[in-house]
């Protein structure tokens, strides 16, 4: 069957239910088996084209209509296209979206920085404080473990009176109770995620099938798709392992800087600068590194949006040979993804920089300290413990600021 093309008002008519209107408009094409056979306005066809003069008699002797072969006059064809655009308005301003609205809004994107009502909100979900709160108390446990094994060790390695039977089973005692309050915390951090994301989820699911069909009408489908796939998967792994990382971090690293300062006090007139300047560098890092992951999110819901219109019109696209057209556009909104994604990585790299110079001048700080301290002051298994502190306080300290 034969298809029309009205260029004017980018409409396609199917002629053997259209045809009354074909006078009206300026262009008609003439198609079969998906060829373009001729080009021209509906007189110039009616006149020239036998096959276009068939497929008009046989609506004319189908459906009774004997006046559109009468439309000859340019005032008629005029008016005629006149009434059918006046139709048109009238259709389209009972679907018309408020006045300054547009059908497809753009995707909102939140700036600057809301502090912590986020993980307030998060945590709000099926006892999502109990949870939190119980596991940041039982790593603050196994850190207090930690340094009281790491001390047990540091002042009776040397000491005659303690055997080395001794010295091992309390050693080993007091870790292994510190190892069953880290797995108890493992242990509720995965059932904080598993009760938030399932109250979230359910929420998510019941906000979409109340929704309106206005709701999907103005929503492109490949942001539903995100909100459903890479924001969802963001809040069931990251979220909660990210909170209860920051805790661990900030903890493990304010207890090295506490070793460092009890072996040498002095150490605090460098450290509290350093921790001053550290809390600089992460406001001004996340001020760039949010806005970078949100670009990033965003351009996200494009790519699903243009995967799931392919797959849809995966015909369309074949019939008119534009395989490489979209190809390519699909790998513009990849690249246009992976940008921001990127540049979060060099930001991220600038922080962890300047953050282990911060960790390097404590750090030689307190062994210049300790270089200096009289002789005897204190054993050296105490001297040991607190320098290795102090080498780990450079990815505590890392893992606390990126993590808050």
């Amino acid at each position: 069957e034969y298809i029309m093309e009205g260029l004017a008002e980018k409409t396609v008519l199917l002629v053997t239910h259209q045809v009354d209107f074909l006078p009206a408009f300026d262009f008609v094409l003439l198609m079969s088996d998906g060829e373009i056979l001729q080009a021209a306005t509906y007189h110039d066809l009616l006149t020239s084209c036998k096959d276009f003069q068939d497929l008009v008699n046989a609506h004319r002797e189908t459906a009774g209509s004997e006046g559109l072969m009468d439309v000859t006059s340019s005032e008629r064809h005029s008016s005629s296209a006149k009434e059918i655009r006046k139709i048109h308005v009238e259709k389209e301003k009972e679907f018309e979206a408020p006045k300054g609205d547009q059908l497809i809004k753009q995707e909102e994107r939140e700036i600057g920085d809301h502090g912590l009502k986020p993980y307030l909100q998060y945590l709000n979900q099926n006892k999502g404080y109990a949870y939190f709160l119980i596991a940041s108390l039982f790593h603050l446990i196994f850190v207090i473990g930690q340094i009281l094994q790491n001390s047990w060790m540091a002042a009776n390695v040397d000491n005659p009176k303690v055997s080395t039977l001794r010295l091992i089973l309390v050693y080993l005692l007091i870790g292994v109770t510190s190892a069953v309050f880290l797995f108890m915390r493992s242990l509720l951090t995965v059932a904080l995620g598993l009760q938030s994301s399932k109250s979230l989820f359910l929420q998510l699911l019941n906000s979409l099938f109340r929704a309106p069909m206005l709701f999907y009408d103005s929503t492109p489908l490949g942001r539903i798709l995100s909100r459903v796939s890479s924001d969802l998967s963001i809040v069931d792994l990251d979220v909660p392992f990210g909170l209860l990382f920051a805790v661990a971090a900030t903890t493990t690293c304010y207890a090295s800087l506490t070793v460092l300062a009890v072996v040498t006090w002095q150490v605090l007139f460098v450290s509290i600068p350093m921790i001053y300047f550290a809390l600089r560098l992460q406001r001004y890092y996340f001020a760039t590194a949010k806005e970078l992951m949100r670009m990033n999110g965003i351009t996200k819901s494009f790519i699903a949006n243009h995967l799931a219109e392919s797959v849809a019109g995966a015909v369309t696209i074949r019939a008119f040979e534009e395989e490489d057209r979209f190809f390519v556009k699909n790998l513009d909104l990849i690249d246009i993804n992976a940008a921001p994604f990127f540049h979060s990585f060099a930001a991220n790299e600038w922080l962890i920089q300047r953050l282990e110079t911060v960790s390097a001048v404590v750090l030689a700080s307190a062994a210049l300290c300790m270089v200096v301290l009289p002789t005897g002051t204190f054993s050296s298994g105490v001297i040991g413990m607190a320098l290795s502190y102090g080498l780990s306080l450079n990815a505590s300290l890392v893992f606390s600021i990126q993590y808050q």
